[in-house]
C-alpha cells in the first residue's frame, strides 16, 4: 500500500464500533524502517496519534483499534519523526555516495507489519530497506 492511499482511511475503534478519526499522515521511522504511527486529522480523548502496535488491522477501507481509549498524546519517541522534519515524501533523495535520485514521490509499505517496502522517485523504485536517514533537507538511502 502507499502512504499516499492511507491519507483520509477512516480509523475504527472496534469495542464501541465507532470511528475516532481519519489519518492525516503515517509516521515512518527510518532507522527502523517501518510505520510506527498513525497521525489523526482531529484529537480524541486529547490526543492525535495511534500507534502502530495497536492497530488491529489495515485494511482497503478503514484501519481498526481495539479501543478509543488507545488514541493518545504523540509520545515523546515519535515526535522527532512526526511532521515535516520527518515526512520522506517531497523531499529530495541522496544516496551515502552523493547521488541526487530526484525526489521521493511516494513510498510503499506493508499494510499488516508497517514495514517500508520500497521509495518512488522520478519513475524509479527503491527498495526499502536500503533507506537510511531522512532529515529536513533530504532522504538518504544507501548507494
Amino acid at each position: 500500500m502507499l502512504l499516499s492511499e492511507a491519507s483520509g482511511r477512516p480509523v475504527v475503534a472496534v469495542d464501541g464500533a465507532h470511528s475516532v478519526g481519519s489519518i492525516a499522515e503515517l509516521v515512518v521511522d527510518p532507522h527502523a524502517r517501518r510505520v510506527v504511527a498513525l497521525l489523526l486529522h482531529d484529537k480524541v480523548n486529547g490526543g492525535d496519534t495511534v500507534l502502530w502496535s495497536d492497530v488491529t488491522a489495515f485494511g482497503p477501507d478503514a484501519v481498526t483499534i481495539p479501543s478509543a481509549a488507545l488514541v493518545a498524546p504523540t509520545p515523546a519517541s515519535i515526535e522527532p519523526l512526526a511532521g515535516p522534519r520527518g515526512r520522506l515524501v517531497r523531499k529530495r533523495l541522496l544516496t551515502t555516495s552523493g547521488d541526487n535520485l530526484g525526489t521521493v514521490d511516494d513510498a510503499e509499505f506493508d499494510p499488516h507489519t508497517g514495514a517500508l517496502t520500497a521509495l518512488f522517485a522520478h519513475g524509479e523504485t527503491i527498495d526499502g530497506r536500503r533507506l537510511l536517514g531522512c532529515g529536513a533537507f533530504a532522504v538518504v538511502v544507501s548507494a
